[in-house]
């Protein structure tokens, strides 16, 4: 067991590294218009996104008019940086222009850019500064010019820029950079973030009544639920865990559980109540989704191996180490790996967007993908064990299948739901935060991915409502009045139920005292 955690450690941290290249290997320049320009090699992706040579050389065509114009000595070289950056097996990643000159050639040559086609721009803000220490370079034969300032994108005056040198709502890093502050808006809007505090929280009470009332109804009558419906029972307490976790992070505030200090929690391993806060329902979310499989498991046995309750129970262990196993291995992966990082908008702690297709697609979508075929393999012997009952116990099997089966696809769409909107959305801002060169004129900002963001977690505590929703049955209202309402015994003294002077009063025997 030890060693199939430490190759699912080590198949994380493959994942999670190859993730984290900036480029592919070198390979000689082949665009007709970037040849002889003191460089012959270059990276694929570019600066733009273009995953190979061709692909880019047809998008360098609608800049053909500054190149032709001849406007600026250095458009060719700024547009060759960008559509075919230095790659050097002596420098990291591959290197583009400095911001500076994209500024000067912009200034060169505006009446050119003004004039390209619509839903095409030149935006210098892709390309390195300087001063910040990145690695850039400067044209043959250019003159050393001082670096000037970066154009400001977001609204500030001067004066704001000298002081704090950080766009509104952000503030320094202990490492220099900017990293959003508080409590203040930066990505996202106070409008944005109070709309996704009360969909948060409203669906974390609602998952944690309905898991709350499923967990009090098996234990108010446990042998209920045997296998092969035991598993439900540990997937609705897995949910009541990340319930439980929202439901406090409301209670504490945003402050408190995504923020150190003044900042937020960008490093999350530097918050211990953001470690926690993640350790819990990354690993519970995962769990259940493991509970979920093995009752899949469970159903798959019963049905196609006529399992009985017994055999089950007796490889209950079994189950419950592949469970739990399996969400403690990707939840050490993690945070060995220091994917955490806290989320402006819901005020609370998860996998960062960098890691979230390895730490959150893989594991979940595994498992959904091996309950969708289990599920499948069990429905041939679920239908030759109805043919074999009588017509009686045809019906209760099939009306119990068909419970399961409608319990299971809402699960099933709900998790698929909650995963691909959380891979899609950290994708998204992935290709947002890069600044691409090209990009469409009105594209969104990254205020637009707060719709998507507050899906994905919504879903994941419906996921919950969803786990309590097996006990939401006429039987569980049965269960619960018996326990509510026992019935009265009737006291000894009672007068009779009929009386003498009843039509129907029967007079006792006379008995002798002799």
């Amino acid at each position: 067991m030890m060693g199939r955690i430490l190759c699912v450690f080590l198949l994380v941290w493959m994942v999670a590294a190859g993730q984290e290249e900036e480029g592919g290997k070198c390979e000689r320049i082949t665009l007709s218009q970037c040849q002889d320009l003191g460089y012959n090699w270059t990276a694929m992706p570019n600066l733009i996104g273009h995953r190979d040579q061709k692909e880019a050389e047809e998008a360098m065509t609608a800049f053909t008019s500054i190149l032709a114009s001849e406007c600026s000595v250095h458009a060719r070289f700024l547009l060759c940086s960008a559509f075919a950056p230095l790659c050097s097996e002596q420098v990291s990643g591959s290197v583009s222009a400095c911001r500076a000159l994209c500024d000067k050639v912009v200034r060169d040559c505006k009446n050119q850019i003004a004039a390209l086609p619509d839903g095409i721009k030149l935006d210098c803000s892709a390309f390195p500064l300087r001063p910040d220490w990145r690695l850039c370079m400067r044209p043959p034969n250019a003159s050393e010019e001082p670096e000037p300032p970066p154009v400001p994108r977001w609204p500030f005056n001067e004066q704001d820029l000298k002081e704090h040198a950080c766009p509104p709502g952000y503030a320094h890093s202990p490492t220099g950079s900017c990293w959003p502050a508080c409590e203040k808006p930066a990505r996202y809007t106070q409008a944005n973030k109070r709309k996704a505090e009360i969909w948060m929280l409203t669906l974390a009470w609602f998952s944690l009544l309905s898991t709350s009332f499923a967990l009090l109804t098996f234990c108010a009558e446990p042998s209920r639920y045997r296998y092969p419906e035991r598993p439900v029972v540990w997937m609705a307490a897995c949910h009541a865990v990340v319930a439980l976790a929202y439901v406090t992070r409301g209670w504490l505030g945003a402050k408190t559980v995504s923020c150190t200090g003044n900042l937020l929690a960008v490093d999350g391993m530097g918050s211990t109540i953001c470690v926690a806060f993640f350790s819990l329902t990354y690993y519970f979310t995962l769990a259940a989704d493991a509970w979920f499989a093995n009752a899949c498991v469970a159903w798959y046995l019963t049905a196609a191996s006529e399992w009985s309750t017994e055999a089950l129970e007796r490889a209950a262990a079994y189950l419950h180490a592949v469970a739990w196993g399996w969400a403690g291995a990707w939840t050490a992966a993690a945070l060995a790996l220091r994917r955490v990082t806290a989320d402006e908008l819901t005020g609370t702690c998860g996998v960062s967007d960098e890691a979230a297709a390895a730490l959150i697609g893989v594991p979940r979508g595994a498992l959904l993908i091996t309950s969708i075929a289990l599920a499948i393999g069990a429905c041939p012997g679920i239908m030759r064990v109805r043919r074999a009952l009588d017509s009686r116990g045809a019906k209760r099997v099939g009306r119990l299948a068909a419970r399961a089966a409608a319990g299971g696809l809402l699960y099933l769409f709900l998790a698929a739901c909650a995963t691909g909107a959380r891979v899609i959305e950290a994708r998204n801002r992935a290709a947002q935060k890069s600044l691409p060169l090209l990009a469409a004129m009105g594209a969104g900002s990254l205020d637009d991915s707060a719709g998507s963001r507050a899906v994905a977690v919504s879903l994941w505590l419906c996921c919950g409502v969803a786990a309590g929703a097996w006990s939401w049955s006429r039987k569980s209202a049965v269960v619960w009045r018996k326990a509510l309402c026992p019935p009265r015994k009737a006291p000894c003294c009672a007068p009779p139920l009929l009386g003498p002077h009843h039509p129907y009063y029967k007079r006792p025997l006379h008995v002798s005292r002799v």
